[in-house]
């Protein structure tokens, strides 16, 4: 009897070890509460909600993308830094928000250390 009640509890175990280790992979980075609501702005890519889940679509094109609903917040995420790395340019604590042409739209001035360690290591910039 001792052993099936063990089996059982490790059963359990080991299924909320792997329902917590997916969970935690499929939610998306943490963001800076300040600067990240000024860049979404000008990221040209939007979440949807569908009927069947949730859908990236594309400010520009229009384009849809439906990925898994396990992988949506990743692939956001994704998209997000191939922007930045176009369309960011960082020179000290100035953020510079570039158009297609390189031409400067606007520039936000990163208050302290952790938003500049937090642009740097989101969109990947030197």
């Amino acid at each position: 009897m001792k052993i099936s009640r063990l089996l059982i509890v490790a059963f359990f175990a080991v299924f909320m070890l792997l329902a917590i280790m997916a969970l935690k992979e499929g939610m998306p980075s943490e963001k800076d509460a300040r600067v990240y609501p000024i860049l979404q702005k000008y990221i040209p890519y939007v979440i949807e909600k569908r009927a069947g889940g949730l859908t990236i679509k594309s400010k520009i094109t229009g384009i849809k993308e439906k990925p898994p609903a396990k992988v949506v917040y990743g692939r956001l995420e994704q998209l997000e830094k191939q922007w930045g790395k176009e369309f960011l340019k960082l020179e000290g604590t100035t953020l510079s928000i570039l158009d297609k042409n390189k031409k400067q739209i606007t520039k936000i001035i990163l208050n302290n250390d952790k938003e500049l360690t937090w642009v740097k290591s989101y969109f990947e910039l030197k």
